[in-house]
C-alpha cells in the first residue's frame, strides 16, 4: 500500500545545448518521497517519446506506476534570459482522468501539475475517489499562461478561473514559490495575503523563498511566520527544490506533524538536496 500518491504529468525538457531529458514534478517529488522513507505511487500522463519512456522507467523504479497514455508528452524548451530560466512550451499533453486506476487508501495525495493536465473536474473527481486522504497542492501548474510555441509566463491570481479556485480551496495545504506569482515579486507577505484571499480559510499555505527560506501561513496559528535556513547553500542547480519541499512537507503533515514541524523538515530536505550537489 502506498503512503504517498503523486499525480501530475511527465515532461520532456529540451536544452539549448541539444540535450533532452525526462522531467516534471512527479520525478523530483518521487525521488524525495522515497528518500524520506515513504512508499510511493504515481498517476501520470505521457506519450511514447524516448524521453517519456525513460521517465516512466524512473517512476516505475521508485514506486507503483499508473500511466495514462497520450499522443504527446508536455515538452518544454529551456533557455536563459538575464540569469533566469525561461521556458517555452513546445507540446502539450492530455488531461489526467479521474477514473484512472488508483492505489487503495494513500495517506496523502500530492497534486503536482506542470501544464494544465489537472483541470477542476479531475481535481474534484480524484478527491471524491480518494476519500479521507490528505490533499497537498504544488500550485505552480495552475498559475501559468500556456500556449504552444510561446514563452511560459506567470499569470495574475485574478486571471485564474473561478472554478479552479473553487477546486483548489478544499485542499489541506498549498505550496508554491514566490517566483510562481506575478504579483508583488519583492513582497512575499503581500503575495501570501493575496493568495489567502483566493484559496479561502482552509488550506495551510507555504510560500518558498528560494535559499532565503519560506513563509508559513497556518490558519490555526495567530500570524504568518517566516523561517530562515541555518545553512545556506548557493552555487548549485535548484531544479527540483520546490518539488522536494512540497512532498516532504506533505508526508510529514500526513504523519501527524504540525505545519511548522512539517515545513522545517521540508526545508532541511531541500538543504540536503543542495548539499548533495556540491560534490
Amino acid at each position: 500500500m502506498a503512503e504517498t500518491l503523486i499525480v501530475g504529468g511527465l515532461t520532456i525538457d529540451r536544452f539549448a545545448d541539444g540535450r533532452s531529458a525526462p522531467g516534471g514534478s512527479v520525478i523530483h517529488s518521487g525521488r524525495a518521497a522515497v528518500a524520506e522513507g515513504s512508499t510511493v505511487a504515481f498517476l501520470t500522463v505521457a506519450g511514447d517519446e524516448p524521453e517519456a519512456r525513460a521517465g516512466l522507467r524512473t517512476l516505475a523504479d521508485l514506486g507503483a506506476l499508473n500511466h495514462q497514455p497520450a499522443p504527446a508528452t508536455t515538452t518544454y524548451r529551456h533557455d536563459e534570459r538575464d540569469g533566469r530560466r525561461v521556458l517555452r512550451l513546445e507540446a502539450a499533453t492530455d488531461a489526467i482522468s479521474a477514473d484512472a486506476g488508483l492505489p487503495e487508501s494513500p495517506r496523502v495525495v500530492l497534486l503536482a501539475p506542470i501544464a494544465g493536465e489537472l483541470p477542476p473536474p479531475t481535481i474534484v473527481g480524484l478527491r471524491a475517489r480518494l476519500g479521507a486522504a490528505m490533499t497537498v497542492l504544488l500550485l505552480q501548474g495552475w498559475l501559468r499562461r500556456l500556449e504552444v510555441g510561446r514563452v511560459v509566463e506567470a499569470i495574475r491570481l485574478e486571471a485564474v478561473a473561478a472554478d479552479v479556485w473553487s477546486a483548489l480551496s478544499d485542499a489541506d495545504a498549498i505550496v508554491l514559490s514566490t517566483e510562481d506569482l506575478a504579483e508583488s515579486p519583492d513582497d512575499p507577505f503581500t503575495q501570501a495575503a493575496a493568495l489567502r484571499r483566493h484559496v479561502g480559510a482552509k488550506p495551510v499555505v507555504v510560500l518558498t523563498l528560494g535559499v532565503q527560506g519560506y513563509l508559513l501561513d497556518d490558519p490555526g496559528a495567530d500570524e504568518v511566520t517566516a523561517a530562515m535556513p541555518r545553512r545556506v547553500v548557493t552555487g548549485v542547480p535548484t531544479v527540483g527544490a520546490g518539488d522536494t519541499f512540497g512532498v516532504v512537507f506533505a508526508i510529514h503533515l500526513a504523519r501527524g506533524s504540525t505545519a511548522a514541524v512539517a515545513a522545517s523538515a521540508a526545508g532541511e530536505a531541500v538543504i540536503r538536496l543542495f548539499e548533495s550537489r556540491l560534490a
